[in-house]
């Protein structure tokens, strides 16, 4: 089993909407996919897996967890295989943001640790901006998932945004993003 932990310590970036994606992604590749919430506002389209037995036995673990998440990040995120830090374009998150890859850096994690920026817009120089100054602090960003209003449509209909609406613009961020993930998972198991 591959863990991936989605984690930020601010609330509102899209933990929740991006792990949901993920997780379909996963599944329409044939991946046997436990998805984990400690986040007590819920939200998740998935139904959380509560019996680790059978999280055990699948391929994949997405874990969501609450913005407000404190105690226990250190253990989240050494049992994390793939830890991805969510975050909004904007200079609100960057505290937030670095603050939570610094405490998964310092946990001693053996996780690679990268930043999902959610609502991108490619034209947007603040955007741009922000990544340019993630990759100079040496924080990789691993997708940009652009702004889709999609993607809280497919959410509230109880659907991915993939059999919601198949032309929408943010499935390929999404499946570039799931490729990434398995990539990385193929990594973790050589």
């Amino acid at each position: 089993m591959f863990t991936i932990l989605f984690l930020n310590q601010k609330g509102g970036v899209g933990k929740t909407t991006i792990a949901d994606e993920l997780a379909f992604a996963l599944e329409r590749r044939g991946r046997s996919v436990a998805f984990v919430s400690t986040d007590p506002q819920g939200g998740s389209v998935h139904e959380v897996c509560s019996e680790p037995e059978l999280a055990e036995q699948c391929d994949f673990q997405v874990v969501d967890t609450a913005g407000v998440l404190k105690d226990g990040i250190r253990e989240w995120c050494q049992d994390a295989d793939l830890i991805l830090i969510p975050m909004l374009p904007s200079t609100r998150d960057m505290e937030p943001t670095t603050r939570t890859y610094e405490l998964a850096r310092e946990s001693g994690t053996q996780a690679g640790i990268f930043v999902v920026i959610n609502n991108f817009y490619a034209f947007g120089i603040l955007d741009r901006e922000l990544v340019a100054y993630l990759e100079g602090e040496g924080i990789p960003v691993l997708a940009k998932i652009p702004r889709a209003a999609a993607l809280s449509r497919a959410a509230a209909a109880g659907k991915s945004v993939a059999d919601y609406n198949k032309r929408c613009h943010a499935i390929p961020a999404l499946e570039e993003l799931a490729d990434k993930v398995t990539t990385e998972a193929e990594k973790h198991h050589e």
